[in-house]
């Protein structure tokens, strides 16, 4: 790997543990004020901008007011005005690294603070779909970046949903701010969910998550690498609501990035992440984990197993061979060993992995469902075009269910070895 590579994902890496450990110190912070005052701090220090301000919108007044703003006293200034005002009005990222030929920018706040701007990034605050402000970073001396302008509207979308939650706690009783958790929850781990892949050689995949009403934390992963190896994911973070959704979040983003360095050695990547993990959760939280990776010539499955079920490999004659080698749980203790193994695929071979959602599903008399059941539905369709699989296995859950409520995520990985062309 080139110096310059390294120092790229050197950068990343620090980049995302130190989101990490933010959206870890602020799922800690009840106090509404404190929070928007880290949020504040730590766009300002991540981006290496001077300060940082969040405004939010005043409907009575047609105005907007700082919520926090650093170096200042609290600013109020009418709706559309100035740069973060046209940012508001239009919904859209501003980005400006010559503020003096900038004839949108309110010179009064200069002159009145002795303040002198030089460069700006503004980013929406938005909850719900509607926008309830903005975020505006001032002074950054190597200019904003595209990069920047990414990075500090993830952390608007953590601003905002502190806000919107200070709000639904004004207004609202706790039933309903339990829904607004349990959305966001909902909404973070669908955007972390990836597309499917299309087009592999030799290689069907299908990726399916059923989220429950109170919400778990599955996630999955389907990644194709450009060299022919295809690396796929399944984990289920321990509890529930914002912290589980948070923090499998986190994991499936370092994860990603520990695969695209190698992945010749799985045994060292969930190495990697448990330490990691176990520095920068909180204690109690810890996730079961399938990391696995099909060779390019699709001849050999490669896997690392922290305590998820064991995949089960469906040959194309019928066979059914379930892998398992398994290790802890990721983010359980330091200083964790794991291992690599491997199983032999040939063309026509299906590896199914599931969630405990689908093997720990129950019926109305509180009976669980027979994990035995998996290798029935799955044989009974050996034939059925692999899209179809998830779905089989979710009804089969459902018909035994009889209409008991659905506890847990149920989440399906499954690809298929395709013939050789």
């Amino acid at each position: 790997m080139s110096s310059d590579a390294e120092v790229i994902n050197s950068q990343a890496e620090r980049t995302i543990r130190a989101i990490f450990e933010h959206a870890a110190r602020i799922s800690r912070e009840q106090k509404i004020e404190e929070l928007v005052r880290l949020n504040a701090d730590f766009a300002r220090d991540l981006i290496g901008a001077d300060r940082c301000s969040l405004w939010l919108i005043d409907t009575a007044k047609d105005e907007l007011w700082t919520k926090i703003a650093h170096g200042v006293a609290p600013l109020h200034i009418p709706m559309g005005q100035g740069l973060i005002g046209a940012c508001v009005r239009d919904n859209q990222v501003l980005l400006v690294n010559n503020a003096a030929e900038e004839s949108r920018l309110l010179r009064k706040v200069d002159a009145s603070s002795g303040y002198r701007t030089e460069q700006v990034l503004c980013v929406p605050l938005r909850a719900e779909g509607e926008v309830i402000g903005g975020l505006q970073l001032l002074n950054k001396p190597t200019g904003f970046t595209e990069t920047d302008a990414g990075l500090l509207g993830l952390l608007a979308h953590f601003a905002a949903s502190a806000i919107d939650s200070e709000r639904l706690r004004q207004e609202a009783e706790g039933a309903r701010l339990m829904k607004h958790e349990l959305d966001l929850a909902h909404e973070v781990q669908a955007r972390m969910l990836p597309d499917q892949p299309t087009g592999l050689d030799r290689l069907e995949c299908v990726g399916f998550c059923r989220p429950a009403r109170s919400i778990g934390g599955d996630y999955y992963d389907l990644i194709p690498f450009s060299d022919g190896q295809f690396a796929l994911t399944l984990g289920d973070v321990a509890g529930k609501g914002i912290p589980a959704a948070v923090m499998m979040a986190s994991i499936q983003t370092l994860l990603r990035s520990l695969l695209k360095r190698g992945v010749n050695d799985l045994a060292a990547v969930l190495t990697a992440l448990n330490d990691s993990l176990v520095e920068s959760s909180k204690p109690g939280r810890f996730s079961t984990l399938l990391c696995g990776v099909i060779s390019s010539d699709r001849k050999l499955f490669s896997y690392a197993n922290a305590g998820h079920i064991p995949p089960l490999l469906m040959h194309a004659d019928g066979r059914l061979e379930r892998l398992l080698e398994a290790d802890c749980p990721v983010a359980v203790m330091p200083s964790m060993s794991y291992h690599q193994a491997t199983a032999a695929l040939e063309p026509g071979d299906t590896l199914v992995i599931v969630s405990d959602g689908i093997v720990e599903a129950r019926n109305r008399e509180g009976d669980f469902w027979d994990e035995a059941e998996i290798d029935r539905v799955l044989l009974a369709h050996r034939e059925a075009p692999l899209q179809q699989l998830p779905e089989l296995l979710c009804a089969a859950v459902d018909n035994f269910a009889a209409g008991a409520a659905q506890h847990d995520d149920m989440t399906v990985v499954a690809v298929r070895i395709g013939s050789q062309g």
